[in-house]
């Protein structure tokens, strides 16, 4: 990840929640813009949806 490549290295918050989305690749954590279009992502590919939920639920109880 490069510095400013995502909200959580610096780059600018889009002001959206980051939420659970889907790509080609699997699920992932990320920040949509103010169109829902993926702007970000903040973490790794996850196989399930719910694995990536359990995921943001954990980014969410560090304050992250």
């Amino acid at each position: 990840m490069l510095a400013g490549e995502t909200v959580l290295s610096g780059a600018e918050h889009p002001g959206t929640a980051l939420e659970v989305m889907e790509s080609g690749a699997g699920f992932y954590l990320g920040f949509p813009d103010e169109h829902g279009a993926p702007y970000t992502r903040e973490s790794v590919y996850f196989a399930t949806k719910e694995h990536a939920e359990s995921a943001l639920v954990m980014m969410r109880g560090t304050g992250r």
